[in-house]
């Protein structure tokens, strides 16, 4: 068990941790279920590194050294697997072809726009936010490597091989939906239930459409399609949350 958590910390985050040997395959597909935790963790550092330098700074300002932040600790993984997808699906090539441009380490037009509008609008969106929002900013990143974790059990492998294949169609539905209640319940202590609601029901509408979409352009899911679904999930969120406050 403690081995999967630190893989899953190892792997999508850039942070210190307990060096790992000789991994196996299943001790990667098993540390998935420890998104949520990971997400935890990092909405946490990003919620709570906004509030502090909105203290000090116009919020504005604070939420764009905060999102810098969160963004790094990730390593960028996930932004960069929406700008590989972006620039799939923008290429319109036969489904072979999508694959391998999004597997091409150079960054196109239609991924480059793709992350200007994804930070672009999260920045916007957090801004608008109170400055209070510590629980909203670490529910979003938790529910959105929850979506992740349920792409993996909804959708097959894009390609045999990719990172991709370790984790698709490997996860059961159990730990899933546990990790869904567990989410709304220990959410509904420190938000009102109608933002909960409706950021959970948001989050499982956008998981459910990307998936069958990427499903169908790709033959299944990527590693990258994994990092884009995080990214559209997280972005719509905070539209949501700020809707619903409104």
């Amino acid at each position: 068990m403690w081995r999967c958590f630190v893989l899953a910390w190892q792997f999508f985050t850039i942070l210190p941790a307990p060096v790992v040997d000789g991994p196996t395959d299943n001790e990667l597909r098993k540390s998935a279920y420890y998104l949520p935790v990971i997400g935890l963790g990092l909405g946490a550092i990003f919620g709570l590194c906004r509030w502090g330098l909105g203290l000090v700074m116009p919020l504005p300002a604070a939420t764009f050294v905060a999102l810098t932040v969160y963004t790094l600790t990730t390593g960028a993984l996930h932004v960069d697997g929406l700008m590989d997808t972006a620039d799939a699906i923008g290429s319109r090539k036969p489904r072979e072809e999508a694959l391998a441009i999004m597997k091409d380490s150079r960054v196109g037009a239609m991924g480059a726009i793709a992350a200007v509008l994804l930070l672009g609008g999260k920045w916007l969106a957090v801004s608008e936010l109170p400055e209070s929002s510590v629980g909203i900013i670490v529910l979003t990143s938790v529910l959105s490597r929850l979506a992740m974790l349920f792409a993996m059990y909804l959708a097959p492998a894009a390609r045999p091989g990719g990172l991709g294949a370790i984790f698709a169609k490997r996860v059961h539905l159990l730990p899933v939906v546990l990790w869904s209640a567990v989410v709304v319940l220990c959410s509904a202590i420190f938000l009102p239930i109608v933002q909960v609601v409706a950021m959970t029901v948001a989050c499982g509408l956008v998981t459910m459409v990307a998936t069958r979409a990427f499903s169908r352009r790709f033959g299944g899911m990527t590693g990258d399609t994994y990092g884009a679904l995080a990214e559209l999930t997280e972005w719509v969120l905070y539209f949501v949350a700020l809707a619903v406050i409104r």
